[in-house]
């Protein structure tokens, strides 16, 4: 199997969960629209307000109702009067002022809705803080680097509500957030404002991604100081430094991408047939495929027997084109099938050394 079919992780959305996040984000669209025309609808209100208790006052004779004095100032505004000018000063004044005062603030709403909806982008922050601001529980990702946006298109898979920060506003993977729907904010994520706008006091975990360790470290410690609980992943590229703060500072995680990235060079050097490999508890442990000639050893026994022999795991059994991923322990192995194994690298080597292994 190839290295990348390992490492590439895709599970397309559910329809459902694809028309729930886009009514989501919909709707917070129409808040963020609400909030930035929030003045027309005030100034709009309190007109028609206005004009409805002087009918009433004014006209007692007539006796009219609330929603009729509304609808007589509603009426006004685009110069269609219900009833003939009136005999007070006070109501013909408002006669000549709402038309001037109502159109302005209809004919501006309209240019600017239509302004809006042309170009979602010029108001993309206020979305944006709309979405972060109906979120709880979230993740917040620092970085949208190389290791950012990968880290990013997992969660993303997963259906996990985030919102990222990012410091560039050309940064390049951007557009893959707009088309997603990931609320995202432009700003330096060392700003405690920018963490509060990301919904830091709100938010489940945080993973700080940047490129700068001092830069992740004091936004770890900022995320640590807002929120106590909150789970902070640390990206960083001294491994010794790393370990360091993770436990002077009491970090959840702190990582090196070095000490990541090493084993899987080490290992592939080693053997072609080794796809990836980890430390856990100072133990290389890798992930080898084996392939099961007619002589090889492992042909006629049971999965659960391979597991027991390499002190690991079976984690798929391929037979031509199908596949099966952590297949039953009582399944038998026959020959020419694929197997992709998990365990310790000694162990695996052991068997290889002793000619048990494959060819």
């Amino acid at each position: 199997m190839p290295l990348s079919h390992i490492n590439e992780f895709s599970r397309p959305l559910s329809r459902h969960r694809r028309l729930r996040r886009w009514c989501w984000r919909e709707g917070c669209f129409v808040a963020a629209l609400a909030r930035h025309l929030r003045w027309r609808f005030l100034i709009m209100t309190v007109l028609l307000a206005t004009g409805a208790v002087l009918f009433i006052r004014l006209e007692p004779e007539k006796d009219h109702s609330p929603i009729e004095a509304i609808y007589m100032t509603w009426s006004l505004v685009f110069g269609q009067p219900a009833e003939a000018l009136p005999r007070s000063p006070f109501l013909q004044a408002l006669f000549f002022l709402v038309p001037i005062i109502g159109l302005t603030i209809v004919i501006e709403g309209i240019i600017d809705l239509a302004r809006v909806l042309r170009d979602r982008r010029h108001y993309e922050r206020s979305w944006c803080q709309a979405m972060a601001d109906s979120l709880s529980d979230h993740i917040i990702l620092v970085g949208l680097g190389r290791l950012g946006y990968r880290t990013w298109q997992i969660l993303n898979q997963l259906d996990e509500p985030m919102v990222v920060i990012e410091s560039k506003a050309d940064a390049s993977f951007l557009n893959e957030l707009r088309r997603s729907g990931t609320p995202f904010l432009i700003g330096d994520g060392r700003v405690d404002d920018i963490l509060i706008e990301a919904g830091i006091t709100r938010a489940r975990s945080i993973i700080l991604a940047t490129n700068d360790d001092l830069a992740n470290m004091e936004m770890a410690l900022d995320s640590r100081r807002l929120n106590p609980t909150i789970r902070v992943v640390l990206r960083m590229f001294d491994q010794s430094l790393a370990n360091k703060i993770k436990e002077g500072f009491d970090i959840h995680l702190a990582m090196s991408q070095s000490a990541i990235s090493a084993p899987a060079f080490a290992t592939a050097a080693l053997d072609r047939s080794i796809v990836n490999s980890f430390v856990i508890n100072n133990q290389l442990i890798v992930l080898q495929r084996q392939s099961l000639g007619a002589g090889h050893a492992w042909v006629g026994l049971t999965v659960g027997e391979v597991a027991r022999t390499i002190g690991g795991v079976v984690v798929e059994v391929r037979a031509g084109k199908e596949s099966r991923l952590f297949p039953e322990s009582e399944r038998r192995l026959v020959a020419h099938e694929e197997l992709l194994v998990q365990g310790p690298f000694e162990n695996l080597r052991r068997r290889v050394a002793s000619g048990r292994g494959p060819a």
